[in-house]
Formats: structure tokens, C-alpha cells, sequence
């Protein structure tokens, strides 16, 4: 009997049903948020030095020679921002690109942290993408004067720190993740010490966990010594590096007698509950109109995973503490806000996902309805409105040098198109520092009595005082002593250049309304100093540069 071949019954139901196409209707939405993260950072990485940036940059190349911050080369910053620096340079080299690449490296991996926070609280990845992408968004619209700052930086450690606080409790050695996440909250207070105060909430939220998770008080309170005592191994760490290299003088000096006095400068403004309230509002609805939005969102639409609100109190939690900082400081600088946008950006991903999800069901009118949205707020409010131009425009010129069609021949062409701001001028700053490091032999010393460190990064000459900017000799409370400190130095190491600035006024950091030209005449001694052995040679700018006058005694002069 013949035998017959039958195919098998799930081949021809296989056959039998229709070719589908599966496809994600979050697909262009995270494509988007790609896009957006990588454009923002090639704004970043095309920005180049503003006045802090130029700060950072002189100590951070004197410490790669063995220079100690404030006691060889002084700032009032903490020291985390210089050693930052200082990695870059070593790293990629001695430009102004090289912290723009370790700050977007940086931005680049808060994006990774949020892509894994939002697969915890929100049980979807791609709206930490989202919140990712606003983020960087807001960060390139700081603009070349707000980014770079040791806030950014501490930022992204504080990210990166919630990571490995929501990491597994249950899985074995679970004080490794705590004591990571306190020694970074400990680096962060390098950077900015408000921003060691996330680590409170976050060792909050441990013990909170760990006594759900074992219902015993005692060893609730283990994560919470974990991130503490974690936390103080990288400041002890460079508290005793200041100490063995004989610069703890120095550190006392500026933080405990000087900078207390710049604080106070802002706070006769405000109270401490209207500062408070005024740091909250200038967060979450100055900078970014799509932040605010999707904040509103995040809160109105109910949630959609079950941890989306124990998400939502952590973040918030960290937020206060950040801003509760920035009201102490008084000053509300775009910057100071720097570590807390992406945190807000974070939730406002999580706003802004729901309300995409909103409008899916209305199908082609629904996306037209929702890009629309994004279009409008977007252009609707930026993060600073200072810098020239619009940040859509100065976009538009930096990728235009980037692709090669502009007239915009040089680097130094563009900076000069994009990079001034009040009294501060990078290109005017460059054309001093061209004409000295023409003018002087490689070993001369200059200096600048103004706010303009960046010239001796430029023209790559050694400052002849520890101060590389005029502020302590300007302001009241300090002034004596650290006029004598500049006298003292200038008298060790007579400088080949001085350069006088005038305009450079900042009543937020002085206390007065004078400029660094009408300062000069308060101070008889450097004054002095100029009329009897300089004579002035030109003006550039608002800079006056006066040489020094070759005398028998001198031979061939100071620093030659």
C-alpha cells in the first residue's frame, strides 16, 4: 500500500497565517530622544573656556606640576573641579576640548544611569532615554559660561550614586553598592559640598528598605554607617593630601575666613524660607518650559508601575537638598542649578512618556499633536538667556563649523563670534595673551590684576602670584591680608608683564561697584609698584599692559 506524505498539522498552520509586521509605536519617540542626546553634545564639546573654565584650567596644569590649589595657585572653589581638570588634561591633553570630553563622557553615562533607574521605578527604560535627552538638552543650553561646572560634574556622580542605591538588596554584599554610592556622594561634596546631602536621602531610603525588607530596626540603620563612614574616605583622602603637602594653611585660609564672607554677599536678599522658594520656583519652571510640563505630567497622570512613586519621593527628596544648598549660597547662578536639572529632567521624562502614551490612541493627529507640543515648549523658554544670540542660533553656527559651511575659517574666529558675555570677552582675552607670549621669553612671569586667569593658560606663561585673579585684594572683609600675600609675591617673583583690567565690574562677588582700574587706585602699594618700575606699552581691549622697565640692578630683568 502506497504511503502518503502528509505535512504536519503546525507546518500548514503556520503557513496558513498572515505576515505580520510587529511595530513599536515608542520606536521614533526613542530615536528622537537619541538624536537630541547626541547634538547636545556636540554643542558641548564645540563650546569653549568661560572665566571659571579658564580658573579651573590654570590650577588644574599647575597641579599636573606639582602645584598645591590656594596655596600656589588660588581659587575659592573646592578642590574636586581642579583635579577634574587636571584628569582631563592629563588624559586628553592640554586644550579646551579636554573637560568638554570628560563632561560629556559624564552626560553620557548619567543617560545610562537613568536608562537603568527608569527600568527599576518606571519599568520601562526608555523613559529614562527620554528624561536623558531633556537633560543633556537643558545642559547644552547652560551655554560655554554655565557648563563645565563642578555642579555638572557632581551631577552626574549623583546619578550615577542612585544607581547603586536602588541596586538589588537582596543580593549578597549589598554594603559594596552602599559604600560606592557614599564615596561617590563623597567625591560630589569635593566638587560642591550641598551635594553631599543627596547621600542623607539616599541612606534614608536604604534604612527604610532594609527595615521593610527585615522588619529589625538595627540593621536598618547598617546602610546608613555604610554611606556615611564611605562617604568620608575621599574627603579625608585629600584633606590629608592637603596636609602632607604643607598646604593646609592655605586651605583653612580660604574656606574658613574668606569664602564665609563672599557667602553673606547674597544673603541679605532673601530669607531663608524666600530663598528656599525661590530656588524650587527658578529649578523647576526657569529653565525649561518642557521640564515644567512634563514635571506637571509626571504628578497629574496617574501612575503606570508600581515603585513609580517610591521613584518619584527619591528624586524629589535629593532635589530639596540640592536646592536647599543653592539658597544657603544666595548668588542662584544659572550653574549652581547644574546637578539638579538632570534630576528634574529625569521625571520630567517620565511626564512626558505618559502624555506621548496619551496620545498615541488618536493615531496621526495624536503624534502631530504631541510633536507640536514638543516644538512649542521647547523654543517656548531656554535655560539662559544672556549669551549672544539665541541658543537655536548659536546651534545653527556651531554645526555649521562643524560640517564645514561657514565663514568661520578657525576655532579662534568662532570664539570670537560666540564666546563673550557681560565684561568678559575670550577672544579679547586670547589677543592679550598672543601679544605677551610673542613679547616675553618662554620662562617669564606676568600678571593680570583683573578676572582674567585665562591669559596665562593662553599665552602659557607662570603667574608671578598664587592669585591669578584681583577678588581677594577687592573685597572688604579680607583685603589687608591678602593684599600683603600679593605684594609678598610679586616681590619674590617681579612679573616681565602686568596687565590692568578695566569694566570687570560684579558687585555679587566684590560687595562694591568698582572695576579692577578703579580697585587699583585703592591699593598705593601695587600702584605704586606699576608708576615706578613699568611703563605702559598698549592697550588692547579693556586691557592695559605695562612692561617692565629694565634697570643695572635687575640685569637682565625678573623671569628672563
Amino acid at each position: 500500500m502506497p504511503s502518503t506524505s502528509v505535512p504536519p498539522p503546525a507546518a500548514e498552520a503556520v503557513d496558513a497565517l498572515p505576515r505580520q509586521r510587529v511595530a513599536d509605536p515608542d520606536f521614533w519617540l526613542t530615536v528622537l530622544a537619541w538624536v537630541t542626546i547626541a547634538l547636545s553634545c556636540l554643542q558641548i564639546l564645540l563650546m569653549s573656556f568661560g572665566r571659571d573654565q579658564g580658573i579651573y584650567a590654570v590650577v588644574a596644569n599647575g597641579l599636573l606640576h606639582g602645584k598645591m590649589p590656594y596655596r600656589d595657585l588660588w581659587d575659592f572653589k573646592p578642590p574636586g573641579i581642579y583635579l577634574v581638570y587636571a584628569l582631563a588634561q592629563a588624559v586628553f591633553g592640554r586644550s579646551m576640548l579636554a573637560p568638554r570630553l570628560l563632561e560629556v563622557a559624564g552626560l553620557l553615562g548619567m543617560v545610562v544611569a537613568f536608562r537603568s533607574l527608569a527600568g527599576t521605578f518606571f519599568g520601562l527604560q526608555r523613559v529614562g532615554i527620554i528624561g536623558g535627552a531633556l537633560a543633556a538638552l537643558i545642559h547644552a543650553q547652560l551655554g560655554f559660561w554655565h557648563t563645565g561646572q563642578p555642579e555638572a560634574f557632581g551631577g552626574f556622580l549623583t546619578a550615577y550614586a542612585v544607581v547603586l542605591t536602588v541596586s538589588d538588596p537582596n543580593r549578597r554584599r549589598a554594603w559594596i553598592a552602599w559604600a560606592g554610592a557614599g564615596a561617590l556622594f563623597g567625591v560630589a561634596f569635593l566638587l560642591k559640598p550641598p551635594l553631599d546631602g543627596g547621600a542623607l536621602v539616599c541612606a534614608a531610603y536604604l534604612a527604610q528598605r532594609e527595615y521593610r525588607r527585615t522588619s529589625r530596626r538595627l540593621p536598618a540603620l547598617w546602610p546608613v554607617l555604610v554611606v556615611g563612614l564611605a562617604s568620608l574616605v575621599p574627603i579625608g583622602a585629600v584633606l590629608l593630601w592637603f596636609k602632607l603637602r604643607g598646604a593646609w594653611p592655605a586651605l583653612y585660609w580660604t574656606f574658613i575666613q574668606f569664602t564665609p564672607g563672599y557667602t553673606r554677599l547674597g544673603w541679605h536678599q532673601h530669607g531663608a524660607a524666600s530663598a528656599f522658594y525661590y530656588g524650587l520656583e527658578e529649578a523647576f519652571f526657569h529653565f525649561s518650559a518642557l521640564a515644567a510640563f512634563g514635571v506637571i505630567a509626571a504628578l497629574v497622570i496617574r501612575p503606570t508601575h508600581t515603585r513609580e512613586r517610591e521613584g518619584l519621593f527619591l528624586f524629589f527628596g535629593i532635589v530639596s537638598v540640592h536646592i536647599a544648598g543653592i539658597a544657603m549660597q544666595g548668588k542662584f547662578f544659572q550653574y549652581h542649578y547644574s546637578a539638579t536639572l538632570p534630576l528634574i529632567a529625569f521625571i520630567a521624562g517620565l511626564g512626558l512618556y505618559k502624555l506621548w502614551r496619551r496620545c498615541l490612541p488618536g493615531g496621526a493627529g495624536g503624534m502631530i499633536a504631541f510633536a507640536s507640543f514638543l516644538v512649542v515648549a521647547a523654543v517656548m523658554r531656554t535655560a539662559v538667556r544672556d549669551l549672544p544670540g539665541s541658543f537655536w542660533w548659536r546651534s545653527m553656527v556651531r554645526m555649521e563649523y562643524l560640517l564645514g559651511k561657514t565663514s568661520y575659517s578657525s576655532r579662534e574666529l568662532l570664539d570670537r563670534e560666540l564666546y563673550y558675555v557681560a565684561d568678559y570677552n575670550l577672544d579679547a582675552d586670547r589677543r592679550v595673551a598672543m601679544d605677551i607670549a610673542q613679547n616675553t621669553p618662554k620662562n617669564a612671569h606676568i600678571y593680570v590684576w583683573g578676572f582674567e586667569p585665562v591669559i596665562y593658560w593662553v599665552a602659557r606663561r607662570e603667574p608671578s602670584s598664587r592669585f591669578i585673579y584681583d577678588v581677594p585684594q577687592r573685597v572688604t572683609w579680607q583685603r589687608r591680608y591678602a593684599r600683603d600675600q600679593l605684594m609678598q609675591d610679586l616681590e619674590r617673583r617681579p612679573p616681565d608683564v602686568i596687565v590692568v583690567e578695566k569694566n570687570d565690574v560684579f558687585s555679587w562677588v566684590t560687595g562694591d561697584r568698582r572695576d579692577s582700574a578703579r580697585a587699583l587706585e585703592t591699593f598705593p602699594e601695587l600702584q605704586q609698584l606699576i608708576e615706578q618700575h613699568y611703563e605702559r606699552d598698549k592697550q588692547i581691549e579693556d586691557f592695559t599692559l605695562y612692561n617692565r622697565v629694565q634697570s643695572p640692578d635687575d640685569g637682565a630683568g625678573a623671569g628672563r
